[in-house]
């Protein structure tokens, strides 16, 4: 009776110590994939002025993202970006040295970045966007901090990511420099 006794108390620990941290979100394949919360600013070199002074900067917000990838604010970034009507950017997690981004939670069209995520969760991503509607390209660089689910070591499955998104074309004339956190993951 003992050893049965024993026995149900290890189980109800286990239980207990599982339940103390919620399991991440994961798609086939282990890939997890967060819609984007943006903010910043963008940048048009092509505006000439006054040397020194602050020419073409404009501000970049959530809603304003959602709006012109839901096609709902006429933007001239529409042209250059895969519409989608979630109205979001998505980040997908792929693994410590590979990540994605796209306007979609389907994995369609997505833009590879790869780079190094240590093990304490400092992050820097590279790669390259190709505009959709235009023969060119753009930079990106992806700095960040993710926080890591801490219930099953040495595996690094992300809780949240947050940090700089950057952005740069000659073909557009356009950077951003885009400050970025995840929201809860899509199931």
């Amino acid at each position: 009776m003992r050893k049965i006794g024993f026995f149900l108390l290890c189980l109800v620990a286990l239980f207990v110590w599982s339940s103390r941290s919620p399991a991440p979100v994961q798609s086939a394949g282990g890939t997890v994939v967060f819609p984007l919360k943006l903010s910043g600013k963008s940048w048009q070199p092509q505006v000439i002025g006054v040397p020194g002074k602050k020419v073409g900067l404009g501000k970049v917000r959530d809603k304003n993202i959602i709006a012109v990838l839901q096609d709902t604010l006429p933007d001239f970034a529409k042209d250059f970006l895969d519409l989608d009507p979630s109205g979001r950017f998505f980040l997908y997690y792929d693994s410590q040295t590979s990540w994605r981004v796209a306007t979609n939670p389907d994995g369609n069209d997505t833009t590879m970045l790869h780079g190094q995520t240590s093990n304490d969760g400092i992050a820097w991503m590279f790669g390259e966007y190709t505009l959709p509607l235009a023969a060119g390209t753009g930079d990106v660089f992806v700095t960040g901090k993710v926080k890591f689910f801490k219930a099953d070591p040495g595996n690094y499955m992300p809780k949240s990511v947050k940090g700089v998104f950057y952005f740069s074309s000659p073909d557009i004339n356009t950077g951003l420099i885009l400050k970025f956190k995840t929201l809860k993951p899509v199931v």
